[in-house]
């Protein structure tokens, strides 16, 4: 619904909104396709699939790009080895059609017509397919002022076959290239594939395309970091361009039921029915008013604002962004150490006790984490929001329960220490991600070395503890933690104990030092013992009763679409 509101209130701010394609007519052709089955390349399938589209653009001239044997090119990612160097063959045609100017490159636009082997392909792909279909009537009749080339592509399923071969066949006549690709979901339009070959200019023009279509366009950060780190192992058809130096991306429709991710991918349950008009009226209305503007040369890097509607500043805005939080994280925390110079030393249990005690309800986390697993390797992938409650009361109250153990022997001291701690743990990450080219991501740890290192100046302590808990907040967010686990980046060998750590102890160490700061009467000190003790129980028990939805042999085999049956009949 808020998506809806968002989308509906664009639309109607929008100065010169754009002209959208005939959805009913779109939603036919998606019945007509998912009706032909699974759309295999080489299959009766696929040439059924092929012939109805061929039909469609009868009166248009439609051009056949015969596959035939294709070279795939290696693909490695976080060290490891993907897939080898191979040939393949595919005796399906790319079908192309070009529209507006002769002369000169033209956009291009692609759908691929070929599913999986067990799936009638309404999301992946028969929506795209569809846009497409429509998008190629309306230039028929209406062409635009700049070229613009349709193509359904064959096997992208494969291995993107069909784009390869037109990437190389005729990548010289393409100045743009996007791709359509799960679109059609309930989830926000998103821009997916944003290499380094697509800067600040090309953001701006898909900006001001969003603007005069009414449409809310999404780029998700950690995408952006993924597509420009590992372009090579882009899974849609832009990704045949991108790695020839032609500027690609993918259009998307983040997730479907309230999700990030389609649990209906790949399977028999992706069905018509699941296709939303409104998504398809969307892609249809940006993509008719980027064909409006031609795309600009290219000109520096951008950042696409997550939280803001299309807006694009300069890359190095954000870095300079992050330049002054650091800095200001140094100055605090030099001021931190120089005070504890100077100040007379308390003499008692300090950080590395500190740091022991964290260790210790790490691993009693974890312990407890194996032991409801039930052999599962990620059984707290399935309701990561539950799992993520349960096991923070075990960490939280482990380690409130280490440090009263802790202090029977050697009472803790200062406060000052805590604080430098979740300085330097949030500045290390953060000046990390910075070096390796992920400032998209950095800011998430920058934010909180600032926001701890004033947290000393009285009215901001409150601000500080609650700016340390981003790192949690963000990364640790269920839908993000279940699509990084779809795409295949979270791994399964990492326990979220092991998460909850790294990403909270910014947050720890801002809430020890609250409370080493502040008097704690013997009172106090038996309630927050006993509120420990009963946080490890709650937390404990829940996850031992909690049952995974898949066991792990399903989940081994089929990763989070082991959940489908559960779901849907």
């Amino acid at each position: 619904m808020i998506r809806i509101a968002l989308v509906a209130l664009l639309a109607a701010c929008a100065t010169q909104p754009g002209p959208g394609i005939d959805v009913d007519r779109a939603m036919a052709d998606v019945h007509a396709l998912v009706a032909i089955g699974p759309r295999v390349h080489d299959t009766p399938g696929a040439a059924a699939a092929a012939a109805y589209i061929e039909r469609e653009l009868a009166a248009m001239p439609v051009e056949h790009v015969p596959v035939g044997d294709v070279t795939l090119p290696p693909i490695d990612v976080l060290g490891e080895h993907v897939r080898d160097v191979e040939t393949v063959h595919s005796g399906d045609d790319d079908l192309v059609v070009r529209f507006g100017p002769k002369s000169g490159r033209a956009l291009l636009v692609m759908a691929h017509y070929d599913t999986v082997p067990t799936s009638p392909g309404a999301v992946d792909n028969a929506a795209a397919v569809a846009v497409a279909l429509e998008l190629a009537r309306l230039y028929a009749v209406q062409p635009p002022a700049q070229p613009v080339m349709i193509a359904f592509t064959a096997d992208e399923e494969g291995g993107l076959v069909g784009a390869e071969a037109l990437a190389s066949r005729r990548g010289d006549e393409v100045e743009f290239a996007i791709a359509l690709d799960l679109i059609g979901g309930s989830g926000e339009l998103s821009l997916n594939g944003a290499s380094a070959l697509i800067g600040d200019s090309e953001l701006r023009w898909l900006a001001r395309a969003a603007d005069r279509a009414g449409v809310v366009l999404r780029a998700p950060l950690p995408h952006r970091v993924v597509s420009r780190w590992w372009p090579q192992a882009e899974r849609a058809d832009h990704g045949a361009f991108t790695r020839r130096g032609i500027r690609a991306i993918h259009f998307y429709d983040r997730g479907q039921d309230g999700e990030w991710i389609d649990l209906a991918y790949h399977s028999r349950y992706d069905v018509a029915s699941r296709v939303d008009p409104s998504s398809l009226d969307e892609v249809g209305r940006l993509l008719r008013a980027l064909a409006d503007e031609p795309p600009p040369a290219h000109d520096g890097d951008g950042f696409w604002l997550p939280l803001a509607h299309n807006v694009v500043v300069p890359r190095w805005t954000l870095v300079a962004f992050e330049i002054v939080l650091a800095i200001v994280a140094l100055v605090g925390l030099f001021g931190l150490v120089r005070a504890g110079r100077v100040l007379p030393p308390q003499r008692g249990a300090g950080v590395i006790l500190g740091i022991v005690a964290l260790a210790v309800a790490g691993a009693a986390t974890y312990g407890i984490e194996q032991l409801a697993s039930r052999g599962h390797p990620m059984s707290w992938i399935h309701d990561p929001a539950r799992a993520l409650a349960c096991e923070a009361l075990v960490l939280v109250g482990a380690l409130g329960l280490a440090t009263r153990a802790i202090a029977r022997f050697v009472p803790w001291a200062g406060s000052r220490r805590y604080l430098a701690a979740g300085i330097a743990w949030s500045l290390a990450i953060g000046a990390a991600l910075v070096a390796i080219d992920a400032p998209e991501l950095a800011w998430i740890w920058l934010v909180p070395a600032a926001a701890l290192a004033i947290a000393p100046l009285g009215a901001f302590r409150v601000v500080a503890v609650i700016a340390s808990a981003l790192p949690l907040a963000l990364v640790a967010a269920p839908n993000q933690l279940r699509e990084a686990a779809w795409n295949g980046f979270l791994p399964s060998d990492v326990p979220l104990a092991g998460w909850l750590v790294v990403l909270g102890a910014p947050l720890l160490a801002g809430v020890a030092w609250w409370f080493r700061s502040r008097r704690t009467s013997a009172l106090g000190t038996l309630v927050l013992a006993l509120g420990c003790a009963l946080s490890v129980a709650v937390g404990a028990s829940v996850l031992a009763v909690s049952k995974p939805r898949c066991t792990a042999l399903e989940f081994s085999q089929l990763q989070l679409a082991c959940e489908q049956p559960a779901r849907w009949p």
